[in-house]
């Protein structure tokens, strides 16, 4: 129940931040990253060979991804309610889809690339 507890504590404060804020970022994103500060400060405050928090928490989020499918069957249904609206934008759908991956692929380059060369790890060139 504990594990349960904090999960569901960093996702409610991290829908209260970012609407009392008013951010322009998911409220689950800043929960998750609540949850991953609130594990290194348990793992550091019971040493680093205990984790029983980590343990914790982990046991619950494992039981939750055990019966994530369940979560896309009202996906689906409203798919399969929007048909008509689907095919009537099928070439945007299509488009948006290209692009964005597009981008994203390009972004995920450049940042490797980035972080490549900041750590000091150059390409082929540097008989490495």
């Amino acid at each position: 129940m504990e594990g349960l507890f904090v999960i569901l504590l960093c996702q409610l404060v991290g829908e209260i931040v970012v609407r009392t804020l008013d951010l322009s970022m998911p409220a689950p994103a800043l929960g998750i990253v609540l949850l991953l500060v609130y594990l290194w400060f348990a793992d550091r405050r019971a040493g680093l060979e205990d984790g029983t928090a980590h343990t914790r928490v982990s046991g619950v989020a494992d039981a939750l991804l055990k019966n994530l499918g369940v979560l896309f069957v009202p996906l689906g249904v409203g798919v399969m309610q929007n048909y008509r609206l689907i095919y009537e934008y099928a070439g945007t759908i299509v488009v948006a889809v290209v692009v964005s991956t597009l981008v994203t692929l390009m972004v995920t380059v450049g940042a490797f690339l980035f972080a490549s060369r900041m750590s000091g790890a150059g390409g082929a060139g540097d008989g490495h």
